[in-house]
């Protein structure tokens, strides 16, 4: 559970507005909510196979990013929602994204060994923060930058967002999504005078 903060409404406030970054940078069918029974584990399993195109050590710096962007708090964060299984399904199908992120993740810790002279994961939260807070303001400053590490960071905040909101934990316990259900009768629109 992350420490800086049990409301995760401020921890989306540091990193932006996620709503307005969901870009959809992939094709539908890759949504958790989009995919056929089973293609995508929800919750963390004992036994989960191993990522498609992550090793182990990046797959753990992407999962890390992804909690930092949606913690864990009385609901699961994007670790508990699946979201870094599901950043690796995105990523291992698209060879552009993957360059971006390979760039992004030896920059990272190009970054974090600059600053303490260790890897990103091992870093305290504070220092973890301090690197991605300057790209998140970055990101939404300017969504066309060119600099890869920014163009990283865009893509893994979208791909968080995307993936958590689209999971049964951020659509149906986080957002209360109901499914489709008939109603008796349509509320009329109230508006303001």
């Amino acid at each position: 559970m992350a420490s800086y903060s049990s409301d995760r409404r401020s921890v989306l406030k540091i990193f932006g507005a996620i709503g307005a970054t969901c870009a959809y940078p992939f094709a539908s069918d890759e949504l958790y909510g989009q995919t056929t029974a089973g293609a995508h584990q929800h919750f963390p399993e004992p036994a989960a196979p191993p990522p498609h195109f992550f090793n182990e050590s990046d797959f753990a710096t992407i999962s890390r990013i992804a909690e930092l962007i949606i913690p864990e708090t009385d609901t699961p964060g994007a670790i508990g929602a699946g979201v870094p299984a599901y950043i690796d399904l995105v990523i291992a199908r698209n060879t552009d994204q993957q360059l971006v992120v390979a760039d992004g993740l030896r920059w990272l810790d190009g970054e974090a060994g600059s600053a303490a002279g260790k890897k990103f994961v091992e870093l305290t939260e504070e220092q973890q923060l301090s690197i991605l807070e300057p790209l998140c303001t970055a990101t939404d400053a300017n969504k066309d930058s060119l600099a890869r590490n920014i163009q990283f960071f865009s893509l893994i905040k979208s791909l968080t967002a995307d993936g958590y909101y689209t999971s049964r934990v951020g659509l149906m316990t986080e957002l209360g999504y109901k499914g489709n259900m008939a109603l008796a009768a349509y509320p009329d629109c109230v508006h303001e005078h």
